[in-house]
C-alpha cells in the first residue's frame, strides 16, 4: 500500500481547501459539493492529496492528526530525528491545528508539508505498524520517525498521546491505496496481525474500508487504481 490522502472533515470544504492551498500552493482537481481535493507535488513524481470531504458535523476537538509545515529553507535530513522541534501552533479557518516550524515565516508562502503527526498510545510500536503498511522505513535516529525510502516528501511521526483515543473520530485522518496486485484479505489479516482493527461504519456502500491503528486512530484504506499509476 501507499499513502494516498490526508483527509479533513470540512463542514466548509471549498472554504478550508482553498486555506490550504494557499498555504502550500497546492493544485484543485476536484470541487464540488462532495467536497474539494488538491494535489500537493513532490519530486520524483510522487504526490500528496489533500482531500476536504464535506461533512456536516466535523469535530474539530477530536483531532488527532497534524500537519506541520516549514519554509524550504528548513527543510533537511536532519530535522528527521529531532524528537521536538521547536514550532508554532496554528489553527485553520476551521479550526484544525497544525503547526509551523520555528524561522519558518509563514506569511512567506508556499510553506512545504514537512511531516505529519499521529499522537500514539505507543509511538514506537505504533510506528512499526506503519512503517509496515506504508513501506517508510524508521528513521535511524528516531525510531517514531518515518520516511519515504526515496527521502522526499512528508515524514510521519508518532507523538505521544496527551489523552487516550475517545469514541470520537480524529477530524482528520489519512488514506492508504492498494497497489496493483495486491490481495485485499491479506492486507486486512496483515493490518489485524498487528494491532489494527476494521471498524463498522454508517456510510452505505463506499469502495473504501475503515480501519484504526493499535492507538484508536483511524485510516481508510482504497481499492488499487484501475490504472497502472502510482505516486
Amino acid at each position: 500500500m501507499y499513502w494516498e490522502n490526508l483527509v479533513f472533515d470540512a463542514a466548509m470544504p471549498h472554504e478550508q481547501g482553498k486555506y490550504w492551498e494557499e498555504l502550500l500552493d497546492t493544485e484543485t482537481f476536484t470541487d464540488n459539493e462532495g467536497g474539494l481535493e488538491t494535489r500537493l507535488q513532490f519530486s520524483g513524481g510522487r504526490y500528496l492529496d489533500l482531500c476536504f470531504p464535506t461533512v456536516s458535523d466535523p469535530e474539530p476537538a477530536s483531532q488527532r492528526v497534524f500537519p506541520v509545515l516549514a519554509s524550504s529553507g528548513r527543510i533537511a535530513s536532519s530535522d528527521a530525528g529531532k524528537k521536538n522541534p521547536p514550532r508554532e501552533e496554528r489553527n485553520d479557518i476551521a479550526g484544525r491545528q497544525y503547526f509551523v516550524l520555528n524561522g519558518s515565516a509563514e506569511r512567506a508562502r508556499p510553506l512545504n508539508l514537512f511531516a505529519v503527526e499521529l499522537r500514539s498510545a505507543n509511538p514506537e510500536r505504533d510506528a512499526q505498524f506503519w512503517a509496515n503498511l506504508t513501506g517508510f522505513r524508521t528513521d535511524s535516529q528516531d525510531p517514531t520517525v518515518l520516511v519515504h525510502p526515496s527521502g522526499t516528501g512528508a515524514l510521519i511521526r508518532l507523538v505521544p498521546e496527551m489523552q487516550p483515543k475517545t469514541a470520537a473520530k480524529s477530524s482528520v485522518h489519512l488514506d492508504l491505496r492498494l497497489e496493483p496486485g495486491d490481495d485485499p484479505k491479506q492486507i486486512v489479516e496483515m493490518v489485524q496481525e498487528q494491532g489494527g482493527t476494521e471498524l463498522d461504519h454508517k456510510w452505505g456502500e463506499v469502495p473504501w474500508r475503515v480501519f484504526s491503528d493499535p492507538s484508536g486512530n483511524e485510516f481508510c484504506i482504497l481499492p488499487a487504481p484501475a490504472a497502472n499509476s502510482q505516486p
